[in-house]
């Protein structure tokens, strides 16, 4: 059986390969005795089928296998992202040492930042996050590691984590240490609810490990499909502040670990779709005027030919539901960190303007269609006693759109005021440009809900197992608690 990474795995289904044995390449690493096959597609212009690598050295061995895959996915073979910092390099961080990361409580209702703080084009962008996928080198990847090495590398991470947050100023201060194999299947989804690990994470959780900073901002997964994964993720459209963040909390890890880094091919990672600057940006976008068209579906498959993910909210595998979308970037060698920074930011503006665009139309062309559509929407939302939880994703997307577009007043239940369709219009557009701090307020409650009304979250909430009716309920409840409170 030939392991893959789930972005090729979802690729292979959605395109529907068929591979054969004709053509098989098979060797064998003799660092890690990983054997290597490479199958021929039956369907020559596809992908053919990449394996997850066994360690660092597979690069190498296997290199004449991987130049021509490499060039075809990212268009180059030549790392142009930032160099490896040697350790124990002078520049640490500085500033008084004050404490120590230590394995904390989590406490499972904090509000994250990227729920309810305030960012740039928050009427369509949800989140920015910014993630960095790097390896301890020495060690074969965690696919083909043991468990006695799986420990001895989290341990390696850990420690310099630790030293990292005992300084004034760092952005793991208060942070908390989460070891999966303590927690219960509840436990993991809540985590995986909140963007705080991944699916793969949880699922192969005895040596795993998540470092979560206050407030959310960071997160360090350990020993998924890499060894470090680092992650920051802000409100709004905030590519060049997370990625500055990200990056000073890889450069200060660097100086403390030994990172499996080519000088011509960059981080080495696990999957070859990540090597090289191994950074994947993903934009969470909420595009309701665009989804409702023939112009969104045409822009959002556009995009997906750009050589740019198009998912659903939890990102691999999921489906866009309540026209929530995530956007990321598929390429990662032979650019640097800011050309995909700024290709992505190109994408977004060009995404955010045309919703608006969108929006605008669709208020003044089908005012009353969709007052009616938006209030409807927000009185089962707060009136409903069972809800599921696509409807009420559903149900959010358009009282999101009326807060939005100035449709919702700002007291919900104070009677409509009647402005005619171009008052509105410049209304909302002031609001947005001023950001209004109660637009925003119910900006951030609604990306609350975006998580809270998930199953893992309401049996927190209710502090034991639900079945799908009971959840309904729970749901519903937390619904009407949370919008009635802004009325």
């Amino acid at each position: 059986m030939v392991r893959v990474c789930e972005d090729c795995a979802s690729l292979d289904m959605d395109q529907g390969i068929q591979y054969t044995r004709r053509g098989t390449v098979h060797r064998e690493c003799p660092q890690c005795h990983f054997e290597y096959y490479q199958s021929t597609p039956a369907n020559e212009d596809s992908y053919e089928e990449l394996p997850l690598l066994g360690c660092p050295k597979c690069y190498s061995e296997f290199r004449e296998e991987l130049v021509p895959t490499l060039r075809r996915i990212h268009g180059s073979i030549k790392h142009r992202g930032k160099v490896q910092i040697a350790k124990n390099t002078e520049r640490r961080a500085k500033g008084k040492k004050t404490h120590a990361l230590k394995s904390m409580p989590y406490a499972p209702f904090a509000k994250a930042e990227w729920m309810q703080g305030s960012g740039p084009d928050r009427d369509v962008i949800i989140s920015t996050r910014v993630r960095l996928a790097r390896n301890v080198s020495g060690h074969a990847f965690c696919g083909q590691a043991q468990e006695a090495e799986l420990k001895q590398i989290a341990a390696t991470a850990e420690n310099a984590l630790v030293d990292m947050s005992g300084y004034t100023g760092s952005p793991l201060k208060n942070a908390s240490i989460i070891r999966l194999s303590n927690l219960d299947p509840i436990g993991l989804e809540f985590l995986i609810e909140r963007h705080l690990i991944s699916r793969d994470l949880a699922e192969k959780n005895a040596s795993g490990e998540v470092i979560v900073g206050e407030k959310e901002v960071v997160s360090i997964m350990l020993n998924e499909e890499d060894h470090i994964r680092l992650q920051v993720i802000n409100p709004g459209l905030q590519l060049t502040q997370s990625w500055e963040m990200v990056s000073s909390i890889d450069d200060e890890l660097a100086r403390r670990v030994d990172y499996a880094f080519s000088n011509d091919w960059g981080y080495l990672t696990a999957c070859p779709t990540n090597v090289g600057t191994g950074l994947r940006i993903s934009v969470m976008f909420h595009i309701p005027a665009l989804a409702a068209t023939r112009e969104g579906n045409r822009i959002l498959s556009s995009i997906s030919d750009m050589g740019y993910a198009v998912r659903g909210m939890y990102g691999e595998g999921s489906q866009a539901i309540g026209a929530f979308y995530q956007i990321s970037n598929e390429t990662t060698l032979g650019q640097s960190e800011v050309e995909i920074i700024e290709r992505i930011r190109s994408v977004a503006r060009q995404l955010v303007d045309h919703e608006r665009e969108e929006r605008r139309i669709l208020v003044e062309r089908n005012g009353i269609e969709l007052e009616n559509k938006i209030f409807r929407s927000y009185g089962i939302l707060v009136n409903a006693r069972l809800i599921s939880s696509r409807e009420a994703l559903d149900l959010l997307s358009w009282v999101s759109l009326g807060v939005n577009t100035g449709i919702l007043p700002e007291k919900c239940d104070a009677p409509v005021r009647r402005d005619s369709q171009s008052t509105k219009i410049v209304k909302a557009q002031k609001a947005r440009r001023d950001g209004d701090p109660e637009k925003e307020r119910i900006r951030g409650r609604i990306a609350q809900l975006l998580v809270l009304i998930r199953p893992a979250h309401l049996q927190k909430y209710e502090g034991r197992k639900l079945d799908t009716v009971a959840r309904d309920i729970a749901r519903a409840a937390v619904m009407r608690a949370l919008i009635k409170d802004d009325a």
